[in-house]
């Protein structure tokens, strides 16, 4: 896995999402996997376990018969057809995975300068290359079929997607609003994992996310409609606070004499303004909790540069 995709992005999907769903190749080490992200943080059980609670190995998630129908399609072939068997391709695609794998032998080939390979070896790495990042795709939509999840794709398989949504125009793969958080959140490369912790345990992610989600629906799916009515929702906000926090001198003037009345064991005036601001303060936070916990996120980012 690319470093800093694990080491950034990786973090966004972790505030982002419910569960993290990460495929695994080989005998998958929990242990080793979550001290290689932690790397020289102290690492903490209560850390370590708050991390693979979220971030869960695809083998624990796959139902008995997507893993079967994943297994079955990696043992089969590759096409040859022609004369000399010169040609690789699907001649007539049947389905969206056999036209990607098309589509992306074209654009490998396009790399390196050629129309089509004529060397065998060159031909396998291709078609390697291809089946990976298909098989990767179709994996991804079994497994969005049990659970809806959102996939963190490569070029090659971002390539395979647009391509089977291509042949296939009823899918629809729509992650605007994680790319409006993307936008909307600093790097968190060098934010420690600790920290991201916190963030995801804050009352108010959840009031964060629907604000994202609120903003690319008024925009119609339109990422920079979306960020321009998210980024004024957020100076909005900014105002409504210093404007509400504005003093009114002669308001405090009378509350300040009516709470200081003298002879009074308890002076209800007092008790009065005390509850009242805690439960204006409580309002705020409730209100503005992803304002502040947005704030919180770009000031620990800025911090760690």
């Amino acid at each position: 896995m690319d470093e800093d995709f694990r080491a950034d992005h990786l973090k966004l999907c972790f505030l982002w999402y419910d569960e993290v769903i990460i495929e695994t190749i080989g005998n998958y080490d929990e242990k080793k996997f979550i001290d290689g992200l932690l790397k020289t943080e102290r690492s903490q059980r209560a850390l370590s376990h708050a991390l693979s609670d979220v971030i869960r190995p695809l083998e624990k998630q796959l139902q008995r018969h997507i893993a079967g129908d994943w297994q079955s399609q990696a043992q089969r072939g590759y096409p040859r057809w022609g004369d000399n068997y010169e040609n690789y391709t699907y001649p007539e695609p049947e389905n969206a995975e056999q036209y990607a794998h098309n589509h992306l032998l074209g654009l490998i080939a396009q790399e390196h300068g050629v129309k089509q390979f004529d060397d065998g070896y060159d031909v396998e790495q291709a078609e390697g290359r291809a089946r990976v990042a298909v098989d990767a795709v179709a994996l991804w939509e079994g497994v969005n079929a049990e659970l809806p999840c959102m996939f963190q794709a490569n070029q090659d398989e971002k390539s395979a997607m647009t391509a089977a949504k291509q042949f296939a125009s009823g899918s629809n793969i729509q992650n605007v609003p994680f790319s409006l958080f993307e936008v909307a959140v600093p790097s968190l490369l060098d934010v420690t994992w600790s920290d991201v912790v916190q963030f995801r345990k804050n009352g108010s992610l959840k009031s964060l996310r629907n604000k994202i989600a609120q903003s690319v629906a008024s925009a119609g799916a339109d990422l920079e409609a979306a960020k321009s009515l998210f980024d004024r929702s957020e100076q909005e906000a900014i105002d409504a606070m210093l404007e509400s926090s504005r003093p009114r001198v002669k308001r405090v003037a009378i509350e300040s004499i009516l709470a200081n009345l003298p002879g009074m064991a308890l002076n209800p005036f007092s008790l009065f303004f005390g509850i009242r601001d805690t439960a204006a303060a409580h309002n705020r936070n409730q209100e503005n909790g992803w304002l502040y916990l947005l704030r919180d996120i770009k000031k620990v980012a800025g911090e760690k540069k």
